[in-house]
Formats: structure tokens, C-alpha cells, sequence
């Protein structure tokens, strides 16, 4: 009888007992609500929260999803009435499914049905609903059957490939979902939405409702069927947030704080030194915005407390308030939060938008700051300079902040000149000649220069009054010859042109060129020379900083002249007023930018001559010559190392051909 062979049956070891068990329990305690997520949860990271969602102000938005989709799984389905259900995989079901080979995975679209991995997809769309970057995934994470942690793999795998898993697990852990940053660079304010797609992936492991056998389905099990079918497609949802950047930011040159603002709707919030204020919502008296002519300048007031209070004070004519909300383009804002309390955060200040420039008294958590900026292109200049200079004020007991709000007051007639140091410190240095130019108080005095003369003298004389002003009673005139032995006399230069006017303070830096020439009497009742601004060579002033404000930081360097020779643009008023038996009263002022000779030690040669191209050169003018050519070249020597400085000394050398 011929022997048939018998059929071998696979064989059956206590290893692989024990995984079928082992997989069919992780099955059926899966199943358990205890292990099935709450629902997945796509938040915007913002403390704020506005109408729309969160409110983002930087310009990335976190964006993350507490649970990424899932792998359900059954371990097998006899009948209708004992179906097992699907269960979402646990951390374990997970290892245990890949080592059986039984796992939804692979994100490698080129192999077809290896392509079949749980995944989340985020998308944000732009108010205008372009999509914003590339929508994110969901990572790659650490199952492996031995040491997974489940969280995601660091680094990520380069290509996609038939393993890859990127579904989430259910349960406790703490490597769940994952986190998008999306970047806002350059994007548009407004509602942006956030799409979320959850590619939950079930897979039954026998013929049953529900599944095919070892087939990957797009689903979620169906609650209403006890988890036994599952209900085909994607789970999609969607969250909005609002980005709303701040439109204006205004740094403090000293790095002492920030102001932030919007202008619609109106809001602003600032840091005092690293403390943050509150977002404080703009009101009819919290937050103003004008309007200026176009091509206005604004000289930034020294008192932003006065300025706001009474906006008369310091608006420029035909400044018009403005409401940003009703399509009006604002030049200046006012903010004015006063100081309530030690401890409440407040800001009083102006701002310019368009410069950046501003001035603003700031507090917070008891720190009480003047915070201020040049704007944007003149912070970059005078940054170094700045920092210079409050360290040697500081030497001194000076608050440099203050100091630069202090005001330069001279009242001549009626006429009164306001100047701030801040002001002065507006007037671009790079542009034409007639901007900020430096000085030297040896024999020359370059820069912002201020004279002030009165004298009361026993002479006879004729009343009579000029100013290249002109105010009421007094016409605008060029020319001023004093009768007296001392005071002023002023003529219009031929032999320059006019030097065009940059700044906020064009009158005084810019204009027809002047030549001044003063004769003091000692004794006078008010004889004072200085620089609002400028460059001291000076021997006894501290070395080391190339800019020094007069009278104040330098202090000592104001002068007393017995004589002035100036040449450059300039405010002058100059009169002699006769009292009878009392004798004649002489003023004179004068505010300008230019050069100046003081106490010139050769009295037949002065700056008229050195710039008159028909002057003849005697040895006492070519000693004038040399000591203004010295005066000029001390200042360079000791300043070009300093880029902002030598800028300013080119424009002097421009202006005057020396």
C-alpha cells in the first residue's frame, strides 16, 4: 500500500502562543474608554483672546494638535452578536502590530498601498484663503517593538518610505500630537483658519461588519454600533485666530523700553526697562491721531505732558485730528495714560509715525523711565554717540534723557525762540550742508551756536530794530549796521549760496548765509556764547566722546566774548533802543548753524575775508586762515574714527571752503 504524505502543519511555539494572546488582549483592553482620546484638539498658543480666537501680535503662530489620528484595530470578528470591536491602539498594540506586520503604515505614495499611515495634516489659509507656507504633517514616531517611546523620531526620516508611522497611540504618554509654527512674515492682518484633517486609519484582522480582512480603511469606529463599524472618510476640523501685528513700534534709543500701537483699531501696549504693560484698548482720550500738510515737520516737543494736555502747545499749523478708523492717514499719535498709582504701568507721550520719532514719559511696576528715539535713520547715527553721552552725563549726576527734553528759551521783543536738545538732535546730519555741523571752542566754533548780547551803555543813540524774522511792527530785513561801539552787525553773504533748509528746524539750518560780526563791551548785562550741540576740543573737556551738548554736559565752556565773527544760516533779531538820559540799550541774538570766531586775534582779518575769493592774502590772513584750518583739523583728528562724526565734519568742510 503506497505510503501518502502527510501534510505538515505549521508549527505552533510557545513565542508565537503567546503574541496572538497578548495581541488579542491589548485588543479587547483597548477597547476600553479609558483608552480612547477625548478628541483631538487643534489650539493657537496666544494668551489673548479676541473675537475671532486667539489673537497673535508676533509674526509666528504656534499652532498644536493635542492628538494626531489614530490606528484602530480588532483583533477578529466571528458573529454578529459576539463582534469584536475596534479599539485605538496603545502604545504596545502599536509594537506589537508592527512586529506582526498587521500596522496601517507607510507614507511612500510610489508603492501604492504602502502609502496607508494615520496622519494629520494642518492648513492655514490667509484672510484672502491662500494657503500660508506648506501644510504640516504630522512626524514620523518611535514605535519600534523595542525602546519606542512613541514620541516623534529626531531626526526625521529624510524620504518617505513603507514604514513610516504617523499616527498617534491612545492612552497616557507625553509624547502626544505635535506642534506647527508657521511663519506670518510680511502676511496680512486679518482672520486666518486653520484647517485640521485627522486620516484615522482602521483595519480588521478577520472577515467581518466593518472591515476586510487585513484591508486599511479611513475611518473612525461608529459609536453608534458599539464601535463594530466604522464610518468611512476623514475627520476634519477647523479653528480661526487673528492675526493683528503692531502696526507701529517705537524702540527707545537707550534700549529702556518699547511702545507698541495700532492704529485700527486703536490699542498700544510698551515695556519699561523687561516689564510689559498690559494691551490697553485706545479710547477718545486715551488715543489721538492728526494729520499734517504734506511734507510737515515736526519737532518733537521736550514736555510730552504739556504737549497732550493742551495740544496747542505744540501742533504744528494745519495739524487736523484724525480718526484712523474712518480712512485718515495719521502722522502723529498722542497717548495719554497719566500715572495713577506707583504701581498701575503709565504712558504719556507723542509720537511720530512716519519718523518713528517720540518722546514719552513711561512707568511700570514702579520704574519710571523717559523714553525717547531720534526715529529710525537717526538712532542708527547717533546710537553710539548717545550711549557715549549718557554714560559720561551719568558721571556727572545728569540724566541724559531729561537733558535732551530741556528747552532752550530766548525771548527778544516779543519774539521767542523754543529749542530742545531732541530737537535739535531731529535735523538729519547726512544730508546737505545745513544739517547738524560740529564745533571746536578754541579759536573756532562750529555747530548749533547761541549768542546772546544785552548791554545798557551811557551813549546817545536812535531806536531802531532788525530781525531776518520779521514780527510785528519790525519788517523782515538781511542787513543790520549797529551805531554803537558794541552789538551787532549783520549783512546778507554774497559769496555763499543759500544753504537748503533739512529738518524740523529749517529756519535755523537752513536759509541765505549770514555774516555777524559782535562787538561785546565788558561787564555786559548778558554776554553768553555756546553750542546748543556740537564737538568740544576743548583742552579741558573730557576726552574720549566726540560730541558734548553745551552748556550742560561740558559745562564751563560757555564764553564769554569780547568779540564774535560768525558765518551761517541763522535766526537774529538786533537793536539799540534809546532811554533818554539813561543811555542806549542794546540786543542782539542769534540762533544759527555755522562757523564762528571768538575773541579773533587778528580783528582786521576775519571770516569775511578767509572766504572772499577777492580778499589778498597778507601773512595775518594766512594765519587766520591756518588757525581756522587748525581749529577744524583738531576736530577731525580727534573724531574720524567715529563714522557719524567724520559724516558731519565732510558737510562743515562742504559748506565752508576752507
Amino acid at each position: 500500500m503506497p505510503k501518502h504524505a502527510r501534510r505538515r502543519q505549521p508549527a505552533v511555539t510557545p513565542r508565537t502562543r503567546r503574541f496572538g494572546a497578548l495581541l488579542a488582549t491589548f485588543a479587547l483592553v483597548a477597547a476600553g474608554a479609558t483608552l480612547i482620546p477625548a478628541g483631538a484638539t487643534t489650539t493657537v498658543g496666544s494668551t489673548e483672546t479676541g473675537p475671532h480666537g486667539p489673537v497673535i501680535r508676533n509674526a509666528t503662530a504656534t499652532i498644536t494638535v493635542d492628538n494626531a489620528a489614530l490606528m484602530y484595530y480588532r483583533s477578529g470578528s466571528v458573529a454578529t452578536v459576539a463582534n469584536a470591536a475596534y479599539a485605538p491602539a496603545t502604545l504596545n498594540t502599536l509594537k506589537l502590530l508592527k512586529f506582526s506586520s498587521k500596522l496601517c503604515a507607510g507614507d511612500n505614495p510610489a508603492t501604492g498601498g504602502k502609502n496607508n499611515t494615520p496622519r494629520t495634516i494642518v492648513t492655514v489659509k490667509d484672510p484672502s484663503n491662500n494657503v500660508v507656507g506648506t501644510p504640516a504633517v504630522s512626524p514620523v514616531r518611535d514605535i519600534n517593538p523595542v525602546g519606542g517611546t512613541g514620541g516623534a523620531l529626531s531626526p526625521q526620516p529624510l524620504a518617505p518610505n513603507d514604514t513610516n508611522y504617523r499616527g498617534d497611540y491612545a492612552g497616557t504618554g507625553t509624547n502626544h500630537g505635535y506642534t506647527v509654527s508657521v511663519d506670518l512674515t510680511g502676511k496680512p492682518a486679518g482672520v486666518y483658519t486653520v484647517t485640521t484633517v485627522n486620516q484615522n486609519m482602521t483595519k480588521s484582522d478577520s472577515t467581518g461588519p466593518g472591515g476586510v480582512q487585513g484591508t486599511c480603511v479611513i475611518g473612525v469606529p461608529n459609536p453608534a454600533t458599539g464601535n463594530k463599524t466604522v464610518i468611512a472618510g476623514p475627520v476634519t476640523t477647523t479653528t480661526t485666530f487673528e492675526y493683528r501685528p503692531w502696526h507701529d513700534t517705537f524702540k527707545d534709543v537707550f534700549g529702556k523700553g518699547t511702545v507698541n500701537a495700532n492704529q485700527n483699531p486703536a490699542e498700544f501696549q510698551f515695556t519699561v526697562d523687561t516689564k510689559s504693560s498690559p494691551i490697553y484698548a485706545g479710547t477718545a482720550n486715551s488715543m489721538k491721531f492728526y494729520s499734517l500738510p504734506d511734507a510737515s515737520s515736526f519737532p518733537l516737543p521736550g514736555d510730552p505732558e504739556t504737549c497732550v494736555a493742551d495740544p496747542s502747545t505744540c501742533l504744528p499749523s494745519g495739524a487736523l485730528q484724525c480718526d484712523p478708523s474712518a480712512g485718515c492717514t495719521p502722522r502723529l499719535m498722542f497717548v495719554n495714560r497719566p500715572l495713577q498709582n506707583a504701581q498701575e504701568p503709565s504712558l504719556v507721550g507723542v509720537f511720530d509715525l512716519q519718523t518713528k520719532a517720540f518722546i514719552a514719559h513711561a512707568s511700570n511696576g514702579g520704574t519710571v523711565r523717559t523714553l525717547m528715539s531720534l526715529g529710525t535713520a537717526q538712532d542708527a547715527l547717533y546710537k553710539s554717540t548717545l550711549d557715549k553721552l549718557e554714560a559720561a552725563a551719568a558721571a556727572k549726576g545728569i540724566d541724559l534723557a531729561s537733558l535732551l527734553a530741556t528747552r532752550v528759551g530766548v525771548t527778544s521783543n516779543g519774539q521767542t525762540l523754543s529749542l530742545s536738545l531732541l530737537d535739535a538732535l531731529q535735523i538729519d546730519p547726512t544730508g546737505k550742508p545745513g544739517g547738524i555741523q560740529l564745533y571746536t571752542d578754541t579759536t573756532v566754533q562750529a555747530g548749533i551756536i547761541l549768542n546772546i548780547y544785552a548791554n545798557l551803555s551811557s551813549n546817545t543813540c536812535v531806536t531802531k530794530t532788525a530781525s531776518n524774522a520779521g514780527y510785528a511792527a519790525v519788517p523782515k530785513t538781511d542787513r543790520f549796521t549797529r551805531s554803537l561801539p558794541d552789538g551787532y552787525t549783520v549783512t546778507r553773504s554774497d559769496l555763499l549760496p543759500a544753504v537748503p533748509a533739512t529738518g524740523p528746524l529749517g529756519a535755523i539750518v537752513g536759509g541765505p548765509v549770514y555774516h555777524i560780526l559782535g562787538k561785546f563791551a565788558s561787564g555786559a548785562t548778558v554776554n553768553t556764547t555756546s553750542s546748543v550741540l556740537g564737538l568740544d576740543t576743548a583742552a579741558d573737556a573730557p576726552g574720549g566722546y566726540p560730541v558734548w551738548i553745551e552748556p550742560f554736559v561740558a559745562s564751563g565752556h560757555a564764553t564769554v566774548a569780547r568779540s564774535l565773527d560768525f558765518m551761517g544760516t541763522a535766526t537774529w533779531t538786533a537793536s539799540e533802543t534809546s532811554l533818554g538820559s539813561l543811555g542806549c540799550f542794546s540786543l542782539n541774538f542769534m540762533l544759527g548753524t555755522g562757523v564762528a570766531l571768538l575773541n579773533n586775534p587778528y580783528p582786521a582779518y576775519g571770516l569775511g575775508t578767509i572766504f572772499d575769493p577777492l580778499a589778498k592774502p597778507s601773512p595775518a590772513g594766512e594765519k587766520l586762515t591756518d588757525a581756522v584750518n587748525a581749529a577744524v583739523g583738531q576736530a577731525v583728528g580727534q573724531a574720524t574714527a567715529d563714522p557719524t562724526v567724520s559724516a558731519l565734519l565732510a558737510q562743515l568742510t562742504a559748506l565752508l571752503p576752507l
